[in-house]
């Protein structure tokens, strides 16, 4: 080591050693590396290294005597390098000073001997600024996945003629994949990706790169079938012409737009774009800073409460809540709320904010995005008004609906369909097998066939079919759907309705009977008119006398029959019956006398009682009591004979002796004598004394039908 002299600083080497700008030392191993170290001497060290830890001459001194806690840091790097003959550029924070140095050390061999010359450089500026871009980058990658948006950067490539021809994707967050469906684009094309993309998208982001102008739009691609709103701005202002794409797949909201489009509120409310609002907060999450992003709040004037400038009163308490709950967990902020738009209207906000940690995994910051959902919460709204409207209406017009994915088999019912099925609503899962289950067997596989052939043919399916409820009950339903499809043809939905068509059938049934009934009743009427028409014939001379007494006979019959319509199975007040007909014939109270108990004839003893009361008030009128100043008596009793209730009824006569004698057989002597104990199973007498006549009835009281029902 003879040539590190003393005198080394006034020769040429000692010069520049000397004036080298930063800090440099050579220090030589006490004892043989790889064997045994024990300690470092200084050779020689330049006034840049004694300015840098303000100390004095260190030649000739040992690191450990004048650095020990340095020593036994850097002893085995200064080893190592020897050992190596390689250089090595470290980084190390001081031992005694709190900054951070970059040291290059390089093994130096001469003349048998081994050395290690140390270049050190103060890089503690440097070292905190690459600090603070880490932590602007991990800032940026939070804001960057915080975004619901998808957002991408790209380069525009442009030809020979400085025409854009396409684009190069040079990164991009989740939602960017998941909003445009291209499967790992990072470092490819756009025009690799999807070679049929329409020309308009390269253009307009080319315009973009070429102006600096950034632009918003909302463009429909049909060769990736999605609707985007776009935000494209540039970045940087000279070639490679480099372009931030923040956009959001907005297909849904353009649907519903199309199917609200009669309501102009219904479609304001989702043409507004979402994610407007960028911002940080301090880690108690009550002051926040807007970033960027539209105006929700009005123009920032700075840091503020934001709970207290900005949520409606109703909200504070709950999103106080929500954010202190929020950072108990380390977890990020999601709610929606109410807000004060700055023309004073209420307005909903959807806010969500990440965390960022130090070190110590402590929260330093929030940020986050809001987004105005006012308009989704009106359409919410509104629709949940449609969907109940919807519901009350099928549940009074006893109408059930159902929704069916043919895909996944899903079926949805509603409320009113469950109980058609004979079920509680939400009583089973509604599925194809449970609804086929309870249709009617002979019926199933017409119903299956025609659900078939509807969806093949496209045509709606209508099919009336029998349901078999659990109770056991067998009713009729009439169902009307239709299939939707999808691009390529295939089912994917079937849509339907059905109503109970159990009364309808019921009803119809019986207005054949009712027909069926009516027939069997006008031919018995036919029968028994020509029954009277032809007994009526031999007991008149003249026609007029002829047509008289059959109108009366008839006009009996009706009044009968009437009274049976009235009241469809009901007996026959036989008071009633006599007095009505008394009536019909002017009998005045003071030339007859009505007395007998209670009775109720059966139809059909109704009908014959009629028409003999109607022939003895004719013949009294005519030939009798009734015709001059004559009295008549009507009385009956009831008594029992052989375990049965029997009528008697006895028509009496009071008149002034008459010289001629009425003995000819007439029809009201041939009904009472002939047709009531053929019909009514019982006796009659009709006797014509010289003061009138005296006929009798005698007849069980049995439960007999019309003449003109069917089942009699």
């Amino acid at each position: 080591m003879a040539d590190f002299s003393p005198e080394t600083d006034n020769n040429l080497f000692g010069a520049a050693f000397g004036a080298l700008p930063d800090a440099v030392c050579i220090l030589e191993p006490v004892g043989v590396p790889g064997e045994e170290v024990t300690d470092w001497r200084y050779l020689a060290a330049n006034a840049a290294l004694y300015q840098l830890f303000q100390t004095e001459d260190l030649t000739g001194s040992t690191l450990s005597a004048r650095f020990p806690e340095a020593a036994a840091q850097w002893a085995p790097d200064l080893e190592r390098v020897i050992l190596s003959g390689a250089p090595e550029v470290l980084v190390r924070h001081g031992a005694q000073y709190p900054n951070v140095y970059e040291v290059v050390l390089t093994p130096l061999h001469y003349a048998g001997q081994s050395a290690v010359m140390a270049h050190i450089r103060d890089i503690t500026g440097e070292h905190a600024a690459r600090q603070a871009r880490r932590e602007a980058d991990a800032r940026y990658k939070l804001l960057f996945d915080a975004i619901d948006e998808g957002f991408c950067v790209i380069e525009v490539i442009f030809d020979a003629d400085n025409r854009p021809i396409d684009y190069l994707f040079i990164e991009g967050n989740d939602a960017f994949l998941a909003q445009s469906g291209l499967v790992d684009p990072v470092g490819k094309t756009m025009r690799s990706l999807q070679p049929d993309i329409e020309d308009k998208w390269i253009a307009t982001y080319g315009r973009i790169a070429m102006t600096g102008v950034a632009e918003r739009f909302e463009s429909e691609s049909q060769a990736m079938n999605r609707w985007f709103d776009v935000f494209a701005f540039p970045i940087g202002e000279t070639a490679p012409h480099r372009l931030g794409i923040l956009f959001e797949d907005i297909g849904k909201r353009k649907a519903m737009e199309l199917a609200l489009r009669h309501s102009e509120n219904r479609l304001n409310s989702l043409i507004e774009a979402t994610s407007d609002l960028i911002f940080r907060m301090n880690p108690e999450g009550t002051v926040m800073e807007q970033l960027g992003g539209k105006n929700l709040l009005g123009e920032a004037t700075g840091p503020g409460d934001w709970i207290e400038e900005f949520v409606t009163p109703s909200d504070r308490a709950m999103v106080r809540e929500a954010v202190d709950a929020a950072i108990a967990a380390r977890q990020p902020i999601e709610i929606e709320h109410r807000y004060i738009r700055p023309d004073g209207e209420i307005g909903w906000l959807y806010s969500r904010a990440v965390p960022v940690f130090d070190e110590q995994r402590a929260i330093t910051e929030w940020f986050g995005m809001s987004t105005d959902i006012t308009n989704r919460r009106v359409a919410e709204r509104e629709l949940a008004h449609g969907a109940q409207m919807l519901r009350v209406a099928s549940e009074i017009g006893k109408v059930g609906l159902w929704d069916w994915n043919v895909e996944t088999g899903e079926l949805y019912w509603s409320d009113e369909h469950y109980r058609m099925e004979g079920y509680e609503p939400g009583e089973i899962e509604p599925s194809y097998e449970a609804w086929a289950d309870r249709v009617h067997p002979d019926d199933r596989e017409a119903s299956a066939a025609r659900i078939n052939a509807a969806m093949e043919s496209g045509q709606d399916y209508v099919n009336e079919y029998r349901i078999c409820r659990p109770d056991g009950e067998v009713v009729w339903m009439l169902a009307r759907g239709r299939f939707l499809y999808d691009e390529l043809g295939k089912p994917v939905r079937m849509l339907g309705a059905m109503v109970d068509t159990t009364q309808r059938r019921r009803e119809e049934e019986w207005q054949r009977l009712l027909v069926a009934e009516l027939q069997h009743r006008v031919r018995n009427l036919i029968g028994m008119v020509r029954s009277v028409a032809r007994l009526s014939a031999p007991s008149h001379r003249h026609v007029d006398e002829y047509v008289d007494r059959l109108i009366g006979r008839l006009q009996a019959m009706g009044r009968t029959q009437s009274t049976l319509t009235r009241s469809p199975g009901r007996n026959v007040d036989l008071s009633e019956l006599v007095r009505e007909e008394l009536l019909v014939h002017a009998v005045q109270p003071e030339k007859c006398h009505v007395e007998g108990p209670d009775v109720a004839l059966s139809p059909h003893a109704a009908e014959i009682v009629t028409l003999a009361i109607h022939e003895l008030a004719t013949n009294s009128i005519k030939y009798g009591a009734l015709g001059d100043s004559g009295y008549i008596r009507i009385v009956w009793t009831i008594e029992e004979r052989d375990e049965r209730q029997w009528l008697s009824l006895r028509w009496q006569e009071r008149a002034q002796l008459r010289k001629t004698r009425q003995n000819r057989k007439g029809f009201g002597r041939k009904l009472i004598e002939e047709r009531v104990p053929y019909e009514l199973q019982g006796k009659g007498s009709f006797i014509v004394h010289d003061t009138g006549v005296l006929a009798e009835l005698e007849f069980p009281l049995v439960d007999a039908g019309s003449i003109l029902d069917p089942r009699s």
